[in-house]
């Protein structure tokens, strides 16, 4: 009798577990990745009732539906990554959700963007430029490399180091910006930012877990780069906003580096390119692009020292642009009509 007991114990736990295992997923794409405006079908495995979709936390109108498939439109204006949520009533009157990952690609081909010349100066060519920046017509820099990395005001017009202060020996120094009078100076992989008053008086420090590439700011928000195709926004003191990310209609846009925040777009290099694109902070998408093949000095290895510094004189409407170890600070305005530059925020 303990035995049977015991065996009839066991069948009621096996049949418990059974019930309990999680229902095979009916939904299913035979793709992941579509351009922003394709139509995305979705596979069922069997018919669902009352069938709805959802991206992300906004309801997409079912456009098309038969008792294997689902039809709907990629309405979102957002690149990226984004959740799928297909619901319905199965054939047993049991609701049933299936959560699917989706990946949209930009739907606009980045335009190509002409620019001038219009005069260079020179550039200390031992200078492993980080980051750019302008602030009340001066021009601010930060250098890498561990044991060589500075903070420096330059009269952009000679080269000359008005002011310097290094970093310590563990620090690998990376983009800078100024917002409210005080000059915010990434570190590579140390986690570290610091900030300073602009008589380079270090006043504090802030921590944030990804690496630190590129660096700038809207009027009121810090935005980051850590070499992904990623846009971090932050608070001025660091807490994080929101996170964008930066796509063309080629893919996601990986590796960006040196930021510049210009008339409503963030402009970014693309490391171990000769690219700058230009981002519609509003969507992600890569709108424009910047060949700089034209202004690469002759003489420097611009593979190991790559285009990376862009710095902008709204009083000029241009560009300040160099690299690593470069000789050369261009000075370049974009052919593009200001009224097409402005983006919303």
């Amino acid at each position: 009798m303990v035995l049977f007991a015991l065996g009839c114990q066991q069948k009621k736990e096996t049949a418990k577990t059974e019930t309990n295992e999680p229902k095979p997923p009916i939904a299913s794409l035979a793709k992941t990745t579509y351009t922003l405006g394709d139509t995305i079908t979705i596979q069922l495995s069997q018919p669902l009732n009352e069938a709805t979709v959802s991206l992300d936390t906004n309801a997409a109108p079912i456009v098309q539906k038969s008792a294997n498939s689902l039809s709907i439109l990629s309405a979102s204006e957002l690149v990226g990554l984004h959740r799928l949520i297909v619901r319905g009533v199965m054939a047993d009157k049991t609701i049933h959700l299936d959560t699917l990952g989706i990946e949209f690609w930009s739907d606009t081909k980045p335009r190509p963007i002409a620019y001038s010349v219009l005069t260079t100066y020179p550039h200390q060519a031992s200078s492993f430029t980080q980051g750019l920046e302008f602030h009340n017509g001066v021009l601010y820099e930060s250098t890498g490399l561990n044991g060589q990395s500075k903070l420096m005001q330059v009269d952009f017009r000679t080269g000359t180091i008005l002011k310097s202060v290094p970093l310590a020996n563990q620090y690998f120094g990376e983009g800078i910006t100024i917002l409210n009078d005080r000059i915010y100076q990434l570190t590579w992989t140390s986690g570290v930012c610091f900030q300073y008053k602009l008589d380079f008086t270090l006043e504090k420090t802030f921590s944030y877990p990804t690496q630190g590439w590129g660096l700038t700011h809207t009027d009121s928000t810090l935005i980051l780069s850590d070499g992904s195709n990623r846009l971090f926004f932050l608070s001025s003191d660091f807490h994080r906003k929101r996170e964008l990310a930066v796509y063309d209609n080629m893919g996601p846009v990986m590796n960006l580096n040196e930021l510049e925040y210009a008339n409503g777009y963030v402009y970014a290099n693309v490391w171990k390119t000769n690219r700058i694109v230009q981002i519609d902070i509003k969507t992600g998408k890569v709108v424009g692009d910047l060949d700089m093949k034209g202004i690469l000095p002759a003489g420097i290895d611009t593979e190991a020292n790559v285009l990376n510094g862009i710095a902008f004189l709204p009083a000029e409407n241009a560009f300040y642009v160099t690299g690593k170890n470069w000789p050369t600070l261009y000075k370049i305005q974009l052919k593009t009509k200001s009224k097409q530059l402005v983006a919303l925020r």
